[in-house]
């Protein structure tokens, strides 16, 4: 698997990143350890947590972890009540990294990410916390995750040094394109393209309806719903039958069109073992006027270049 340096930083990921957005829910201690070890032996060095309160932080400090491993966790979010408020207030930062560094049974964050940007906290006093965490040795590096280009851009002149920017990125989700990348990089900041596969959506298994026990049918909080729409099912279908046309999965498509986007890395989020081998084996090759059809059909305001 190849290696990629993000941005102008000396961090280096591999080009698939594996998520854990389902660990300690519908993926078991057991599983998770057969993904990572699947993952790890074929070259992967990058471990991605969804959100400081997702279980995967737990199951994270249950398994054996190899050292090659860059683990990439969130801070800034907290659930009060129903409701997930955003804080990157020293206290809250310094707090939610050292429970974290408990949870996951670790001495030190690879990556500590920054999960939205806070408009109502001073930057400096962000910054500051930052600093004594990278001082400490506790976290290695910073990236930002849901920031707009602006938002980068502040971050980065309050003399906060961020390597990364995890924004969705995919088929389905393409508006990190117009304005997170372009500043990303002018300030010499790396892309991780979260969600690559739209959230399971471009695998094509939602065409026909919501299978029982996928994602959709478990998760009915909204966190599907933009990717069952009607554009999105239309996006789909059009993945589908390019897939059909060269004799390949639509998931491979989709990370090859992603591929093509040239992010430091794209992150998964398999459930199975079967399903970590099916994308880790995904080394589709697009040629130039396949992607152009592609970013077409899913971004009707794409010129066509050959009209």
């Amino acid at each position: 698997m190849h290696v990629h340096r993000v941005g102008t930083s000396g961090l280096e990921l591999s080009e698939l990143g594996l998520g854990t957005f389902d660990w300690g829910s519908r993926v078991d201690d057991s599983t998770a350890q057969q993904l990572l070890d699947t993952y790890a032996q074929a070259g992967g060095t990058v471990l991605e947590l969804p959100a400081f309160a997702s279980p995967a932080a737990d199951v994270l400090g249950r398994l054996t972890v190899s050292d090659e491993i860059t683990v990439c966790a969130r801070v800034g979010v907290a659930q009060r009540g129903d409701e997930p408020v955003l804080s990157l207030s020293r206290q809250q930062v310094l707090r939610q990294t050292r429970e974290l560094l408990q949870r996951m049974n670790r001495q030190h964050i690879d990556v500590l990410v920054l999960d939205g940007f806070d408009a109502r906290t001073p930057l400096e006093e962000t910054a500051s916390a930052l600093d004594t965490l990278l001082g400490s040795g506790d976290i290695g590096y910073i990236a930002c995750a849901y920031h707009a280009g602006w938002q980068l851009a502040a971050v980065a002149g309050a003399g906060i040094p961020v390597a990364a920017a995890f924004n969705e990125r995919s088929l389905l989700e393409r508006s990190a394109e117009t304005d997170v990348a372009p500043a990303a990089d002018y300030l010499g900041i790396g892309m991780v393209a979260g969600a690559a596969l739209g959230r399971g959506a471009l695998s094509g298994q939602y065409l026909r309806g919501v299978p029982a026990q996928s994602r959709a049918a478990v998760h009915q909080d909204g966190y599907m719903q933009r990717y069952l729409s009607e554009d999105a099912r239309r996006i789909v279908a059009g993945v589908c039958k390019a897939a059909s046309s060269l004799e390949i999965a639509p998931v491979d498509v989709a990370l090859a069109w992603t591929r093509s986007q040239a992010p430091a890395c794209s992150l998964i989020s398999p459930r199975t073992v079967d399903q970590l081998e099916q994308l880790l084996g995904s080394d589709a090759d697009l040629q130039p006027e396949i992607v152009q059809v592609l970013d077409q059909i899913s971004d009707p305001a794409v010129d066509d270049p050959t009209a």
